[in-house]
């Protein structure tokens, strides 16, 4: 049987408080620059310019912020956004979905060449299977 004790409470504690703060340094200021588009008008620019092409995969203009946070920042920075937006539980489910074929980018593709893969190759197959797995649930969810 497993017993609590003040040194496991003492741990899980100071490692959650570690990893909430980890996560915060993305969060926080990724919703605080999404407010702050909003407020400034540049979110309904950013809005109006991709909502046609996000309407091919069943989402709003708004998940384009949500998809380049995922894919070039990382996916804590898309749940930032997704937090400062008004998205639908069918958008977000998309934008989850496709981000998890093709997220952090900008850390992962380098990682993958110095594995020897071919960046390009990667980059492509990863964006691909994003966008047909966004198109296809953009189709099939009501």
């Amino acid at each position: 049987m497993l017993e609590v004790n003040r040194e496991m409470v003492w741990k899980g504690t100071k490692t959650g408080l570690h990893t909430t703060w980890e996560l915060g340094k993305v969060v926080v200021p990724t919703a605080m620059l999404v407010a702050v588009f909003r407020a400034s008008g540049l979110l309904d620019s950013i809005t109006a310019l991709f909502a046609p092409y996000m309407g091919y995969l069943g989402l709003s203009g708004e998940a384009a912020i949500v998809l380049f946070s995922g894919y070039f920042v990382n996916l804590y920075a898309a749940a930032g956004s997704i937090m400062a937006l008004n998205l639908t539980i069918k958008e977000i489910t998309i934008c989850s979905v496709m981000l998890g074929f093709c997220h952090s980018l900008l850390v992962e593709l380098p990682i993958s060449q110095k594995a020897g893969s071919p960046l390009g190759y990667i980059f492509i197959i990863r964006l691909a299977c994003s966008l047909a797995v966004g198109w296809l649930l953009g189709v099939v969810l009501p």
